[in-house]
């Protein structure tokens, strides 16, 4: 059964409010740090305290949405996410910054978690395209919001005071509609194939280097969203509004690449088109990186941002034709370790900052799309995976 008009617009709605708070971090880091006297390479404490909340909430998503169901697990989730905004906002000190991290991540968890296994199930690679790309909307709302507080002169506590304002409706709306996506279950339960659990989807090699890729597809993600503002700053003295508007170019084009090729989603080769996409984002890595004018510079993020579009989704929605019956496992795997290489990559970046300064970080974001073309090079490639096809444990062997 195709999914319904309504139950699409709310699901979409749901990934806008994830995306949302998202990118304000890298925006407003460089005045938190400065106001709270603190390093800039401490992003990473708030990132693991995220992570924290966001594992908690993703290793309970069954029993909480047998508890309160998908529609009810937005409207708590999204409840602690405007909580943890205020908390963001009153920080009277780095510490309470830090704690709030956690409930953000606790919120933002259970969202991301629930949706993806939900919509995994229920949409088509298309859908899945233009959900993720609901997510690059609300992303980049979030830091043209920032990058517009910070330049008319406000505190960058009024960027999370605007965002917290923007969430409430979104919240009462969740509330007011939660049934749907139950209702939506109930009709599409008897369409669905039984799933095998997470331990033999971890004998499969196909699984771990998926979740490899996803490793640092996001983790190359996050590092360019969250650092480039600080590197166009503080690296190439750029102006703090250019900077701002700069990384809100990146958000921007990587939510119109997911909407527009999610369009041509399921009339291309997936592995066509992923590694296209892979192969142009290294040459948007590496424009960033190079160019020694700013024009260029935010040029090489927009390559990047419409070069990275479609790998999120597309590998998304590849995983149930590729591993069957494992897929569901699989997907909550890879969200796993794709979000903890959102923490640990970026991360990384604030220890290069300060054992060897921002030169290294600037560097980074070229260094891990090399990575991720050979990742994908082997995945979609090369002998030993069209040799994995044929040992695969899936009932039905996936086509590579």
């Amino acid at each position: 059964m195709a999914p319904s008009l309504a139950l699409l617009l709310f699901t979409f709605l749901g990934f806008i409010s994830l995306g949302l708070p998202d990118a304000i971090t890298g925006v407003v880091w460089p005045s938190a740090s400065l106001e709270f006297g603190v390093p800039l390479g401490n992003l990473g404490f708030i990132l693991v305290s995220f992570t924290s909340g966001y594992l908690a909430a993703s290793f309970s998503i069954v029993s909480l949405i047998r508890r309160l169901g998908v529609g009810g697990l937005l409207t708590v989730s999204c409840t602690v996410v405007v909580a943890s905004l205020a908390g963001f906002g009153f920080a009277p000190s780095f510490g309470w910054y830090v704690a709030s991290a956690f409930f953000a991540g606790l919120g933002a968890g259970a969202i991301d978690t629930g949706l993806n296994a939900f919509a995994s199930r229920h949409f088509s690679a298309k859908h899945m395209s233009w959900l993720h790309a609901c997510w690059a909307v609300g992303a980049t709302t979030g830091a043209a919001i920032a990058a517009f507080v910070l330049a008319e002169g406000f505190s960058w506590r009024w960027t999370y005071a605007v965002i917290a304002a923007a969430l409430i409706p979104i919240t009462m709306t969740f509330t007011l509609v939660r049934r749907i996506w139950e209702e939506t279950s109930e009709e599409m339960r008897s369409t669905q194939t039984p799933s095998a659990p997470l331990t033999q989807a971890l004998k499969h090699p196909v699984v771990w280097l998926q979740a490899f890729i996803f490793f640092v597809y996001v983790g190359a993600e996050s590092t360019i969203g969250q650092w480039s503002y600080t590197l166009l700053t503080k690296y190439r003295d750029v102006a703090e509004t250019s900077a701002g508007w700069s990384v809100t170019l990146y958000w921007t084009s990587l939510t119109l690449g997911r909407f527009l090729l999610g369009s041509i989603a399921d009339r291309i080769s997936p592995r066509l088109l992923l590694t296209t996409a892979i192969s142009t984002s290294f040459v948007g890595g590496l424009l960033f990186v190079l160019s020694p004018s700013p024009t260029l510079a935010a040029c090489g993020l927009v390559v990047l941002g419409l070069s990275l579009a479609p790998i999120y989704p597309g590998m998304m929605s590849q995983t149930p034709a590729r591993l069957a019956h494992l897929s569901e496992a699989a997907i909550g795997f890879q969200i796993a370790i794709g979000l903890l290489g959102q923490v640990f990559v970026p991360s990384l970046g604030g220890i290069l900052i300060e054992s060897v300064g921002l030169g290294a970080l600037n560097l980074l974001p070229a260094f891990l799309l090399a990575v991720l073309w050979v990742a994908f090079i082997v995945l979609f490639w090369s002998p030993w995976t069209r040799l994995s096809k044929r040992v695969a444990i899936t009932e039905a062997p996936a086509s590579f």
